[in-house]
């Protein structure tokens, strides 16, 4: 498990931005993200996460995401579009 200062750190999110849910309810996605934070991967697993067939939606054989972790997922791909230099 890893520590909300690690995430928060490799993150440079904030406390109000800090992904509750995915640590809460979805830490393996949560890890997957910080793994590959400063990684060009990072970019299509984002994309796999946030489109309706990938790992966060519409396939039929699991629900997909909850609406709060859906809207923490896409934070977080907005933090990571930022520029990090």
């Amino acid at each position: 498990m890893i520590s909300r200062e690690t995430v928060m750190q490799t993150l440079k999110c904030s406390p109000y931005e800090y992904p509750r849910m995915l640590d809460e309810r979805f830490p393996h996605v949560l890890e997957n993200i910080l793994k590959l934070w400063d990684s060009p991967d990072a970019e299509p697993y984002f994309a796999d996460l946030l489109q309706p067939n990938g790992r966060g939606g519409g396939r039929m054989d699991r629900d997909g995401f909850p609406e709060q972790a859906w809207e923490e997922i896409l934070q977080l791909k907005q933090l990571y579009d930022k520029p990090r230099h």
